[in-house]
């Protein structure tokens, strides 16, 4: 199985399998644009600063979205993963199917 497929697989279990997919999807949305912490992401999607930590952590165990050197814990900055920044067109293709819900 190629790295596209490998990538193509979780992210669809990672957005439309499971519970908190949508929520993931934004996080992606939000990173995709430039890299931010915990903190402002919650403040931006209007979720729970230990929700967003817990999506951003499942994101990071599956090599979506990697810590930046901006800080730690609190102020850790996130962003996409090299890996999804090349293969983004297998998450906007999810998202056309997932994203209108």
């Amino acid at each position: 199985m190629g790295v596209r497929a490998v990538v193509n697989k979780r992210l669809w279990y990672l957005v439309a399998g499971t519970r908190g997919g949508i929520n993931r999807a934004k996080i992606i949305w939000i990173l995709r644009e430039r890299p931010s912490n915990a903190n402002v992401i919650a403040e931006s999607l209007h979720l729970d600063y230990k929700t967003v930590r817990h999506h951003l952590d499942v994101l990071r165990g599956n090599g979506i979205v990697m810590a930046t050197g901006g800080g730690n814990g609190y102020a850790t900055e996130y962003a996409l993963s090299p890996r999804l920044q090349t293969h983004f067109e297998e998450f906007l293709e999810i998202w056309t199917h997932v994203g209108k819900k």
